[in-house]
């Protein structure tokens, strides 16, 4: 809404953009890949992430960010824009207690390693 505000591009863009986000467990993962007749798991595993922050800085975490949505938000706003929201976006992290004080971080790394079925 910071940038609509500015004039960037207009509200309207903003209420039809429409980001859902499901956190999976890593039992519900392992459930959707055991239906799949394409590939077979090779090893499932929850790696020992305590202390051991997965993304570091703010910086990391709005990068990871940017990597996997720049297309989708570049499709339904404009190129133009999309440096200066990763920009504001990682000035937010940065000034949320929740995003800048790492023992909050809960997040688990999931390495999956997976076999093509023939």
């Amino acid at each position: 809404m910071d940038m609509a505000k500015k004039g960037r591009f207009n509200e309207a863009k903003v209420d039809s953009f429409n980001l859902p986000f499901y956190f999976i467990t890593p039992e519900q993962l392992k459930a959707i890949l055991e239906r799949s007749h394409n590939i077979t798991i090779e090893r499932l595993e929850i790696l020992n992430n305590l202390g051991k922050h997965t993304l570091p800085t703010v910086e990391a975490r709005a990068a990871c960010f940017r990597a996997v949505y720049e297309e989708l938000l570049t499709n339904h706003f404009r190129s133009e824009i999309i440096d200066e929201l990763f920009h504001m976006y990682t000035q937010k992290l940065a000034a949320s207690p929740v995003f800048s004080n790492w023992n909050n971080d809960k997040s688990i790394v999931i390495l999956v390693v997976l076999q093509r079925s023939y």
